[in-house]
């Protein structure tokens, strides 16, 4: 006969305690989730199921709502809309208008997007000389176009929402009130924060300029990497100091503290608190229908939030300024020189043409300022012949005589990556892609 364990042994009833998880699981999923519903075609019509991280949402986008109360609620600094879905906000690269001389050592999200852009573009290589890559991307701008989202996603976003509902449903068939009750109201918190926080329309806010504005002709700069924008000065001025905005209907704003999302992000919260008290009351069988429809729905979050937000920026931007292949070119030079002249024989520069090369090369040796010389009257004498302004690219004879031979070679090396980049700017503007695709 076995012997009498010293202790007893009273099983009891197994509760799986997912309260834990139940606010804070999958938050950042979530907000990157959120962050895209003003780019996706009708998603604000799709958050109808029990979404996880309720609680980093709620006080994430709780913060637009700006009112004492409010505040008081959501400390935390009252960004603009368009920025806290990451809209806006990005520094954009240093701007040089070849025409007005203009210089912004800082532009905006819209010109940030462009860099970025011409960035991940692999470009034509240029023969030549090879020290360092630098890239040029020419964009000849066109007029606007209405903002179009993607709809690509829809027939993703069913799968949650049937998951949800249906495990929903089973809880309610197993009499099982609390996670019943929890998930119903997971699923009616985050489908009315889609539909407040959604409800924004996305516009692209531009600048206006007068009738009478020269071309806005000029470049961003941003290491190695250049872009050209060449067009109407109110659309390069859009390029560079515009922004997306988000503009909500008058019942969201009303009075401009932003009521309605505020309400919509205190019932995210309190959905968590719910959540704490009620789900391990819930049998095991509703615990495990909770977590099936939140592991749903991060998939589905997850899903949304993989795809680069500033990668659909960039593709929408590109639609909006109606940019397509035929209208951007990107070359990749060997050397910073060939890339510099290169770009200012794009340009062509009407005001203080020097400050614009000076912007590449700021070197004022005796090499640099002869070189520098050569390629500025190259810019001056637009006007004459090929063969003409070519022969500026030489080395004198007494240029030879007055050089030590290290100098002599260094200077060679430069006007050879000169020679490359105006043989190619020259073919560009009589008989190449630029002439071909005027718009």
């Amino acid at each position: 006969m076995p012997s009498k364990l010293p202790f007893e042994i009273h099983p009891g009833k197994f509760s799986l305690n997912v309260s834990g998880v139940a606010g804070f699981f999958g938050g950042d999923e979530a907000i990157s989730a959120i962050q895209t519903i003003h780019i996706y075609k009708a998603r604000k019509f799709l958050g109808w199921y029990n979404s996880p991280g309720s609680w980093n949402v709620g006080k994430k986008f709780g913060m637009l709502a700006n009112s004492r109360f409010w505040d008081g609620l959501f400390p935390g600094p009252n960004e603009k809309p368009a920025k806290s879905f990451q809209l806006d906000g990005k520094q954009g690269p240093k701007y040089v208008a070849s025409r007005s001389g203009t210089i912004l050592e800082h532009t905006g999200h819209l010109a940030y997007l462009i860099m970025q852009k011409s960035k991940e573009e692999q470009g034509v290589k240029v023969k030549g000389r090879i020290t360092k890559r630098n890239k040029v991307t020419i964009i000849k701008t066109q007029p606007f176009l209405e903002l179009s989202a993607d709809g690509h996603h829809t027939l993703v976003a069913i799968l949650p929402i049937v998951i949800s509902f249906t495990t929903c449903a089973l809880c309610g068939c197993t009499y099982d009130w609390f996670c019943f009750s929890m998930i119903l109201l997971g699923i009616v918190s985050s489908g009315m924060s889609s539909l407040v926080l959604g409800s924004a329309r996305l516009k692209l806010q531009g600048v206006n300029s007068a009738p009478t504005a020269p071309p806005g002709d000029g470049m961003l700069m941003d290491g190695d990497d250049i872009v050209l924008l060449l067009g109407k000065e109110e659309i390069v001025a859009t390029i560079t100091r515009g922004r997306f905005v988000l503009e909500y209907a008058p019942w969201v704003r009303w009075r401009n503290e932003y009521a309605a999302i505020g309400v919509s992000s205190l019932l995210l919260v309190i959905q968590l608190l719910a959540q704490l008290l009620l789900i391990p009351q819930g049998t095991f069988f509703g615990q495990i229908m909770f977590l099936s429809s939140f592991a749903a729905s991060w998939a589905y979050n997850l899903y949304l939030s993989s795809i680069d937000n500033e990668y659909i920026q960039e593709k929408l931007l590109l639609e909006v300024l109606y940019l397509k292949e035929k209208h951007m070119r990107t070359y990749t030079f060997g050397t910073r020189t060939t890339a510099a002249v290169f770009a200012c024989l794009m340009l062509q520069p009407r005001f203080q043409p020097e400050s614009i090369i000076r912007n590449f090369m700021p070197n004022n040796t005796h090499v640099w300022v002869t070189w520098r010389e050569k390629v500025l009257e190259i810019m001056r004498t637009r006007d004459s012949n090929q063969d003409t302004r070519c022969g500026l690219l030489q080395m004198s004879d007494k240029e030879k005589t007055d050089f030590e031979p290290a100098d002599i070679k260094l200077l060679a090396k430069l006007l050879e990556d000169a020679r490359t980049a105006y043989d190619l700017a020259t073919n560009e503007q009589l008989q190449g892609w630029l002439k071909e695709n005027q718009s």
